[in-house]
């Protein structure tokens, strides 16, 4: 039963990378800024700092992820209420209404889902869920601190032409870089 879980927590892991590419493309942002919202709205607001660090950008970065949010007009920065020196990053309405609109329905089909199970169950999946966030963050934070090593070449899967390039090397401008990010 142990890889049967794991195994659907890969695919769960699959399927919500799709979900979130299909939110995005809702909300007209990309898949950072989408992950931002997410944070701001969820803690209610946050500051610049705070959310770099959960976004793994350097506050340069964060800023520019701000500015389109801002833009966008799905938040706003205020003034810390504790420190005036300081700024918060709040939702807009707009975020609630598309947060509505995108997720609306599924999450009333998983809340519908969780109240088919007893309060034992859930609390035993709630238990589950927090302790695997707790591994997966921890080993984001090792891949993060460490220097980034390239997968080596030349293994399965290698697509890598003879010259260095890889599908796309011989495409420049726009071409390459879509499929690129395929």
């Amino acid at each position: 039963m142990v890889e049967a879980v794991l195994l659907e927590l890969r695919a769960l892991s699959t399927d919500v990378d799709r979900l979130d590419e299909a939110a995005a493309q809702r909300f007209g942002l990309n898949n950072t800024d989408l992950r931002a919202l997410d944070i701001i709205d969820r803690q209610g607001g946050a500051s610049p700092t705070n959310l770099a660090k959960a976004l793994g950008l350097t506050t340069g970065g964060v800023t520019t992820v701000i500015d389109r949010l801002e833009a966008a007009g799905y938040a706003h920065r205020h003034p810390d209420g504790r420190d005036r020196r300081r700024r918060v990053v709040v939702a807009a309405p707009r975020t609630g209404k598309a947060r509505e609109a995108v997720f609306g329905g599924l999450m009333g089909a998983v809340r519908e889902l969780a109240a088919s199970f007893s309060d034992q169950d859930l609390a035993a999946i709630h238990d589950f869920l927090g302790r695997h966030r707790e591994i997966l963050n921890a080993h984001s934070d090792r891949l993060l601190a460490s220097r980034p090593r390239p997968v080596p070449s030349g293994g399965v899967g290698d697509t890598r032409t003879a010259s260095g390039g890889g599908r796309n090397a011989s495409k420049s401008g726009p071409e390459a870089q879509v499929g690129a990010q395929r």
